[in-house]
């Protein structure tokens, strides 16, 4: 199955990179092929209709901030057909708001047409490689 892990995460953080690291190592191992595209650059040419499966993971405007970027639902609604694609979100641990954040990302992503299948707040690498083989 060919997936794409859409995320918006700082890639400057190591724990952020870690978790996108095991999430695409885990899925792979599962035996598909997985595509990682980081939603604040690579959007230009990026279009969703290849896939089979999309995951999307972001994390709040701050640490304690219980809203998300709002490039988020304007890179899914540019980049092609998602409507009736599987879809999974992931939000990563914070402080304050995870479970919210997680809940807004998922209404994003099913105003688009995506249906939701699967849905965590990740708290650690650990954790990712565990989500990871979910995915699919």
């Amino acid at each position: 199955m060919k997936i794409v892990i859409l995320h918006f995460l700082n890639v400057k953080k190591q724990k952020n990179i870690a978790i996108l690291n095991k999430l695409v190592e885990s899925a792979s191992k599962n035996g598909h092929q997985v595509d990682l595209v980081n939603g604040n650059l690579d959007t230009e040419n990026f279009r969703i209709t290849p896939y089979e499966y999309i995951t999307v993971v972001a994390s709040g405007i701050s640490s304690c901030s219980s809203k998300l970027s709002p490039q988020i639902s304007s890179v899914i609604a540019k980049s092609g057909i998602s409507s009736g694609k599987k879809a999974c979100a992931l939000v990563l641990k914070q402080p304050l708001f995870s479970q919210k954040l997680c809940k807004t990302l998922m209404y994003t992503m099913e105003k688009e047409g995506m249906v939701i299948d699967y849905f965590e707040v990740v708290a650690s690498a650990d954790h990712a490689n565990y989500i990871g083989k979910k995915l699919g």
